[in-house]
Protein backbone atom coordinates (compact mmCIF):
# COMPACT_ATOMS: atom_id res chain seq x y z
CA UNK A 1 0.00 0.00 0.00
CA UNK A 2 1.50 3.76 -0.99
CA UNK A 3 2.22 5.98 1.31
CA UNK A 4 -0.73 8.20 0.12
CA UNK A 5 -3.12 5.68 0.63
CA UNK A 6 -2.00 5.17 4.74
CA UNK A 7 -2.22 8.84 4.60
CA UNK A 8 -5.71 9.53 3.24
CA UNK A 9 -6.75 6.45 5.24
CA UNK A 10 -5.14 8.30 8.39
CA UNK A 11 -7.01 11.31 7.31
CA UNK A 12 -10.21 9.61 6.87
CA UNK A 13 -10.16 7.88 10.48
CA UNK A 14 -9.33 11.74 12.23
CA UNK A 15 -12.15 13.22 10.54
CA UNK A 16 -14.47 10.64 11.64
CA UNK A 17 -13.33 10.71 15.53
CA UNK A 18 -14.30 14.76 15.17
CA UNK A 19 -17.56 14.65 13.61
CA UNK A 20 -19.01 11.52 15.74
CA UNK A 21 -17.57 14.11 18.46
CA UNK A 22 -19.09 17.17 17.70
CA UNK A 23 -22.36 15.35 16.17
CA UNK A 24 -22.62 14.06 19.82
CA UNK A 25 -22.10 16.98 21.51
CA UNK A 26 -24.72 18.25 19.02
CA UNK A 27 -27.36 16.01 19.60
CA UNK A 28 -26.61 15.82 23.70
CA UNK A 29 -27.91 19.44 23.44
CA UNK A 30 -30.70 18.60 21.36
CA UNK A 31 -32.14 16.19 23.62
CA UNK A 32 -31.53 18.81 26.63
CA UNK A 33 -33.45 21.18 24.67
CA UNK A 34 -36.55 19.14 23.59
CA UNK A 35 -36.41 17.99 27.37
CA UNK A 36 -36.90 21.52 28.36
CA UNK A 37 -39.30 22.21 26.05
CA UNK A 38 -41.44 18.84 27.37
CA UNK A 39 -41.14 20.62 30.37
CA UNK A 40 -42.68 23.61 29.72
CA UNK A 41 -45.67 22.48 27.91
CA UNK A 42 -45.59 20.04 30.93
CA UNK A 43 -46.37 22.94 33.22
CA UNK A 44 -48.40 24.48 31.26
CA UNK A 45 -50.63 21.67 30.76
CA UNK A 46 -50.95 21.22 34.70
CA UNK A 47 -51.80 24.83 34.91
CA UNK A 48 -54.58 24.34 33.01
CA UNK A 49 -56.18 21.87 35.02
CA UNK A 50 -58.43 20.39 32.50
CA UNK A 51 -59.35 16.60 32.02
CA UNK A 52 -57.54 16.64 28.39
CA UNK A 53 -54.75 18.52 29.96
CA UNK A 54 -53.93 15.30 32.72
CA UNK A 55 -53.71 12.81 28.93
CA UNK A 56 -51.31 15.18 27.73
CA UNK A 57 -49.09 15.57 31.03
CA UNK A 58 -49.15 11.83 31.01
CA UNK A 59 -47.62 11.63 27.35
CA UNK A 60 -45.53 14.49 27.97
CA UNK A 61 -44.11 12.69 31.00
CA UNK A 62 -43.40 9.41 28.75
CA UNK A 63 -41.73 11.68 26.25
CA UNK A 64 -39.10 13.35 29.25
CA UNK A 65 -38.60 9.64 30.44
CA UNK A 66 -37.82 8.63 26.66
CA UNK A 67 -35.31 11.39 26.24
CA UNK A 68 -33.48 10.93 29.32
CA UNK A 69 -32.72 7.21 28.79
CA UNK A 70 -31.76 8.00 25.35
CA UNK A 71 -28.32 7.70 24.46
CA UNK A 72 -27.15 9.13 21.42
CA UNK A 73 -24.34 7.05 19.38
CA UNK A 74 -24.78 9.04 16.02
CA UNK A 75 -23.70 6.72 12.67
CA UNK A 76 -21.91 9.88 11.05
CA UNK A 77 -20.31 9.98 7.56
CA UNK A 78 -17.62 12.30 6.21
CA UNK A 79 -19.22 14.80 4.08
CA UNK A 80 -17.32 13.68 0.59
CA UNK A 81 -16.58 17.83 0.09
CA UNK A 82 -14.02 17.46 2.83
CA UNK A 83 -12.07 15.32 1.31
CA UNK A 84 -12.63 16.42 -2.46
CA UNK A 85 -10.15 19.37 -1.01
CA UNK A 86 -7.31 16.81 -0.39
CA UNK A 87 -7.77 14.69 -3.56
CA UNK A 88 -4.10 14.86 -5.45
CA UNK A 89 -2.94 14.84 -9.08
CA UNK A 90 -0.05 13.59 -8.33
CA UNK A 91 1.26 10.45 -5.78
CA UNK A 92 4.50 11.58 -4.65
CA UNK A 93 6.00 11.42 -1.19
CA UNK A 94 5.38 15.37 -0.23
CA UNK A 95 1.79 15.17 -0.24
CA UNK A 96 1.43 12.17 1.76
CA UNK A 97 3.79 13.77 4.32
CA UNK A 98 1.28 17.08 3.54
CA UNK A 99 -2.03 14.82 4.27
CA UNK A 100 -0.45 13.11 7.31
CA UNK A 101 0.34 16.56 8.65
CA UNK A 102 -3.45 17.14 8.46
CA UNK A 103 -4.47 14.23 10.39
CA UNK A 104 -2.01 14.60 13.11
CA UNK A 105 -3.43 18.19 13.31
CA UNK A 106 -7.12 17.23 13.82
CA UNK A 107 -5.64 14.30 16.35
CA UNK A 108 -3.06 17.17 18.63
CA UNK A 109 -6.11 19.77 18.48
CA UNK A 110 -8.78 17.22 19.81
CA UNK A 111 -5.91 16.56 22.50
CA UNK A 112 -5.56 19.84 23.22
CA UNK A 113 -9.24 20.40 23.65
CA UNK A 114 -9.61 17.48 26.07
CA UNK A 115 -6.81 19.02 27.86
CA UNK A 116 -8.03 22.42 28.15
CA UNK A 117 -11.37 20.69 29.35
CA UNK A 118 -10.39 18.54 31.84
CA UNK A 119 -8.05 20.70 33.65
CA UNK A 120 -9.85 24.41 33.39
CA UNK A 121 -13.23 23.28 33.40
CA UNK A 122 -14.38 26.84 33.72
CA UNK A 123 -14.43 27.37 29.94
CA UNK A 124 -16.92 25.47 28.89
CA UNK A 125 -19.29 25.53 31.71
CA UNK A 126 -22.47 26.99 31.65
CA UNK A 127 -23.55 29.84 33.59
CA UNK A 128 -25.84 27.79 36.01
CA UNK A 129 -22.78 25.52 36.44
CA UNK A 130 -20.52 28.65 37.31
CA UNK A 131 -23.19 30.18 40.20
CA UNK A 132 -23.60 27.23 41.47
CA UNK A 133 -19.96 26.56 41.62
CA UNK A 134 -19.54 30.22 43.46
CA UNK A 135 -22.59 29.62 45.78
CA UNK A 136 -21.10 26.41 47.37
CA UNK A 137 -17.80 28.69 47.44
CA UNK A 138 -19.86 31.25 50.24
CA UNK A 139 -21.78 28.02 51.59
CA UNK A 140 -24.87 28.17 49.87
CA UNK A 141 -26.45 25.63 48.55
CA UNK A 142 -28.63 26.01 45.39
CA UNK A 143 -31.61 23.44 45.22
CA UNK A 144 -31.61 20.92 42.00
CA UNK A 145 -33.16 21.49 38.96
CA UNK A 146 -35.34 18.73 38.11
Amino acid sequence: MSSLSNAYKNLHKQLLINIKQSTKKQAAEDIKKRIALFTYQRINFLRDQTPESNSKVIEINKKIDQLQKQNEDPDVAIEPTLLNGVTLKEDNERNAIHINDIANFLSYQRTYQELIERYNPGLTMTQEDKIRKTANKVGFELPKDN
